[in-house]
């Protein structure tokens, strides 16, 4: 496996084990511990400490070491609702953008997202749910926009709990995605933008209030 492939393997399976709370907030992550367990070398693991650091998964202390951050909701809430701003301008930018090769990795990350919830495999949806939406902000020609919003979503990941939380909520996110789709078939930029800033819009909001349910 070459490092950028263990990099980044060892950085998403990390950033999963936070996010679904295998490891908590306050516990180190020990860099020689890590190595055994994923059965690689402590470099990889030190880059994607560094990247999880840089998206606000870990603070890392010198002589300590990293240390997992705790979810705050208020500065989750600020930074999706930046996300919804750039990602409705992205929506309305890349209609027009968007070819036929394009358009059929949309059609298969829905078929996808479809067994998923035949499945209940909501974990497996969301990752999806993140395909599909870069998917069609990477067409936009405004490539500092999406970097953008690449950059906020890696720091916001959390909002991915959503989809294992309120699971009810799945059936309606894919259908917001399948009509999104059909306007974009119909370079509708307008409305792809009015259906993703309703669906971030919902899904935010049943997210904080779980969150705050489950701290009552």
């Amino acid at each position: 496996m070459e490092f950028s492939t263990k990099n980044n393997y060892v950085y998403e399976s990390l950033k999963d084990e936070i996010i679904d709370g295998k490891i908590l907030p306050g516990e180190r992550i020990v860099i020689s511990d890590v190595a055994k367990r994923y059965n690689v070398s402590p470099m990889p693991i030190r880059e994607a400490v560094n990247r999880l650091q840089q998206d606000g998964f870990v603070e890392v202390i010198p002589h300590v070491g990293a240390r997992v951050y705790g979810f705050d909701p208020e500065k989750h809430k600020e930074v999706m609702m930046i996300r919804i701003e750039l990602e409705s301008l992205a929506a309305k930018l890349s209609v027009d953008y968007i070819d036929d090769p394009t358009l059929a990795k949309l059609e298969d990350i829905i078929r996808k997202m479809e067994v998923c919830i035949e499945n209940n495999d909501n974990k497996q949806y969301g990752k999806l749910n993140k395909e599909f939406h870069l998917t069609i902000y990477a067409a936009n020609p405004n490539k500092t926009l999406y970097e953008l919003i690449e950059s906020l979503w890696n720091r916001s990941e959390f909002s991915r709990r959503a989809f294992i939380d309120v699971p009810y909520r799945n059936k309606e996110s894919f259908s917001e995605h399948k009509q999104w789709l059909e306007a974009i078939k119909k370079r509708d930029g307008d409305k792809a933008a009015e259906i993703l800033r309703k669906q971030k819009n919902a899904a935010v909001t049943l997210h904080i209030q779980e969150i705050e349910k489950s701290k009552s």
